[in-house]
């Protein structure tokens, strides 16, 4: 087996022992070396911490016993020497700073008594780098020698012996162990339910390698019971190689970057296997890197030394990490932007463009936390941390939770959306307004534990006459805009649920018609209504003074009425012929120039249909005056016309037969409200006598009636034998003195029409013929 062939694992182990051997080399060179020379020597104080008094003299002795007899020089004597003692605990009180509680204090406050320690370690650093080559020398000149190589022989093969044993016990295992391992990893299963034992017992199948490793080593170690040296150093690399695999099989549980049926994140099977190389290759890093140092700790090396290895092992591991970020920049960002509405886009938008950044200084600051030995910095740091992520997970949690029950909540039962199809669609509206009601304060609840977690009092905010004043302006306007929306729901259900019951025909009349035209027009008044409230209380509860603001709107609103007089006009127009009911909608109606069915009404202008499909914006301020073809009821007016020869009696009761006949049938009978009514003779024309005639149908009926009137009235006077006349002309040829007319000689010309001439004229056709003039305006689309 070639190195190229050997498995990652035992490759990295091979390695880590080999720096081992070479810490173990390292510390028989220092232990061998001669130790510096001190540079000085400090004064100590006496062992038993005594100080030679200063000799008094005979009569200096005998005042002070003649005071301590007195009572008044006694107590004067103590008094003087109380005021000293508190005159000595206020200086020294005064001189002593007061401890910094924040991280960054704490930082700046240690920065200057551990930038001595640091390049002191940094000193030792470089020194055992500089002292590397005569290690190499040393080295060679060990190995040169037969009874030294002999002696590390002895001192090492025990240790090398440990770690390949354990090893070859892992890799056995894990032989054993891949067929199992790898027919779960095939299985794909949807159900959580079902993915969490499998994972569980891939989990389990991958320790036992590891535990199998450190069984043989263990009990090789115990029973070869080599040098404390090489014990030390044994374990040292023991435990690094498990604390590795135990991370590995951790990444391997969360990832499982070859069985993307099992994977309880949300990874792709390329994102998968990129995360989890990179956990192997920090955890190479990191954990061999740590037990490096602690390995050379125990074969003698220096403290300084570790110290100085501990931190470059940091720094490489530091950068790493920065690359990592770097490299999921993108990625990352387009994750935190979300959708495109999601909740607090833009500031969502603004930490996506930044924080690799943040992430960067954090790492930075985590690892100058930690080389500078900050009081409980690090622990800090962690900390807040953790707790940041716990508070993320359960907002992420809250916001899923939060859509389900509003989902649920706006969700109507079957039975209701049957009976009320409209309903659902109602209450469809509202569903994102709450969600990101809900969903922005989730997120400011979060953003302030997340400040309590990095030691700002946000919570304390809110007992402060600020925090109180925008917590209970924002709880007013949150209340207002509520009671507004229910307002104008419950008048909007009632408005169309009104119109619906008029649309399926329960509501009939003048009434339902003026119901269609002005609870509209109510709808939209009320919405203006309501804005203007809400917007006026919630400037009020921000602390805007509306007084100046309702001054300043009468005076535009006075300015806006002199500037839009015809704007005025229209408004004033159009609401005295909505109160007086002169239109509504759905009436046939002429305005003026113009004709068609009334479609909508505003406050400003009429919105007509005509036959030909075309619509009319009339403003109101241009109504003279209005035709109203259908209002309570309609009446389509006959001008029957029959010869002279004809007598009109039988042409009246044939009128009335037609008339009578159309009101028997169904299809007319609920259209024509009164029997046909005759008039009479009207007139006589040039060629013919004129009968008028009229019938009343219901509004915007009477031309479906009348022209199926005309219809059977055309096939009852052919069958008649009534003559309808129509326009003929008669040519005269004079006549003769005895009263006979001459004959007309008339020549038929019988010979081809002439084609084009030379002269390239065509002939000529015969002239187009005319459109009938336009008659009375029908909705329906046939002329009446």
């Amino acid at each position: 087996m070639t190195a190229a062939t050997l498995p990652d694992a035992l490759r990295r182990t091979l390695c880590a022992l080999m720096l081992g051997l070479c810490l173990m080399a390292a510390g028989g060179a220092a232990a061998q070396a001669p130790a510096p020379a001190q540079q000085g020597a400090r004064q100590t104080p006496p062992a038993d911490g005594s100080l030679k008094p200063e000799e008094l003299s005979e009569q200096e002795l005998r005042d002070l016993i003649a005071t301590l007899q007195d009572d008044g020089a006694r107590a004067k004597l103590i008094a003087r020497l109380q005021v000293l003692a508190r005159a000595g605990a206020e200086e020294e009180k005064e001189e002593t700073p007061a401890p910094a509680s924040g991280i960054g204090s704490r930082l700046l406050t240690q920065l200057s008594d551990r930038v001595e320690g640091v390049s002191e370690d940094l000193v030792a650093g470089a020194r055992i780098a500089v002292d590397l080559p005569r290690l190499w020398d040393w080295g060679a000149d060990q190995l040169a020698q037969p009874d030294r190589r002999a002696q590390w022989f002895r001192m090492l093969w025990k240790a090398a012996l440990v770690i390949l044993a354990g090893l070859l016990a892992h890799w056995l295992v894990q032989r054993l162990l891949r067929r199992m391992r790898a027919a779960m990893g095939t299985r794909e299963a949807a159900a959580v339910w079902v993915r969490i034992p499998i994972l569980l017992a891939r989990f389990a199948l991958d320790l036992l390698p590891v535990a199998a490793f450190l069984g043989v080593a263990y009990a090789l170690l115990a029973a070869l019971e080599p040098a404390r040296a090489v014990r030390d150093v044994t374990l040292v690399l023991i435990e690094a190689i498990v604390v590795a695999r135990l991370v590995t099989v951790a990444a391997r549980l969360v990832l499982a970057p070859r069985a993307g049926g099992l994977r309880p994140v949300p990874l792709g099977d390329e994102d998968a296997n990129y995360a989890f190389i990179w956990v192997r290759r920090l955890t190479v890093v990191g954990v061999y890197g740590y037990y490096g140092a602690e390995a050379a700790r125990a074969v003698g090396l220096p403290a300084a030394g570790v110290a100085a290895l501990q931190h470059l092992v940091g720094l490489l591991f530091l950068l790493m990490t920065i690359v990592f970020v770097l490299q999921n920049r993108h990625g990352v960002a387009a994750w935190l932007r979300g959708p495109d509405r999601a909740s607090l886009r833009v500031v969502r938008a603004r930490f996506a463009d930044v924080w690799h950044v943040l992430a960067i200084l954090y790492l930075v600051a985590l690892y100058l936390v930690w080389v500078l030995a900050v009081e409980d910095g690090f622990r800090f740091l962690i900390t807040a941390t953790l707790l940041s992520l716990m508070i993320l997970a359960a907002t992420r949690i809250a916001i899923l939770g939060l859509r389900r029950g509003a989902g649920r909540l706006f969700s109507l039962r079957d039975e209701v959306r049957a009976q009320h199809p409209e309903l659902q669609a109602r209450t469809n509206r509202y569903l994102p307004i709450v969600e990101r009601s809900g969903i922005l304060v989730i997120d400011v609840v979060a953003a302030f534990a997340i400040l309590e977690a990095w030691g700002v009092d946000s919570f304390a905010w809110l007992a402060t006459p600020v925090g109180q004043r925008v917590t209970s302006s924002a709880l007013a306007i949150a209340g207002f805009v509520v009671g507004a929306l229910v307002i104008w729901e419950g008048a909007s259900a009632a408005i169309e649920r009104y119109l619906a019951r008029q649309a399926d025909g329960a509501g009939s009349g003048r009434i339902g018609t003026r119901a269609r035209t002005l609870l509209p027009l109510f709808r939209t008044a009320l919405m203006a209504l309501l804005i203007t409230v809400v917007a006026l209380v919630a400037l009020s509860e921000l602390g805007v003074n509306i007084a100046p603001l309702l001054a300043g709107a009468g005076v535009i609103g006075l300015a806006i009425g002199f500037g839009a007089q015809t704007l005025v006009k229209d408004i004033i127009t159009g609401v005295f012929i909505l109160l007086e009911d002169q239109i509504a909608v759905g009436d046939v109606v002429r305005v003026g120039s113009h004709a068609g069915l009334v479609e909508k009404l505003t406050l400003r202008t009429i919105r007509l249909r005509d036959l030909a499909g075309n619509v009319h914006l009339v403003p109101f301020s241009e109504v003279s005056t209005v035709e109203n073809m259908t209002k309570d009821y309609s009446r389509y007016v006959f001008d029957v016309g029959v010869a002279y020869r004809e007598d009109t009696d039988r042409v009246v009761e044939l009128l009335q037969r037609i008339g009578a006949e159309m009101q028997e049938e169904e299809e007319f009978r609920n259209l024509i409200l009164e029997p046909l009514e005759v008039l009479g003779v009207d007139s006589f024309g040039d060629s013919a006598v004129v009968i008028k005639a009229r019938i009343t149908t219901r509004p915007i009926q009477q031309w479906k009636v009348g022209r199926e009137f005309n219809r059977r009235m055309k096939k009852l006077f052919d069958e008649e034998g009534i003559e309808i006349p129509f326009p003929h002309r008669t040519l005269y040829f004079g006549a003769l003195k005895d009263g006979t007319a001459p004959p007309a000689f008339v020549t038929l010309d019988d010979r081809p029409a002439p084609s084009a001439g030379a002269d390239g004229g065509a002939d000529e056709g015969p002239p187009p013929e005319l459109p009938p003039p336009s008659a009375t305006p029908d909705p329906d689309g046939k002329d009446g």
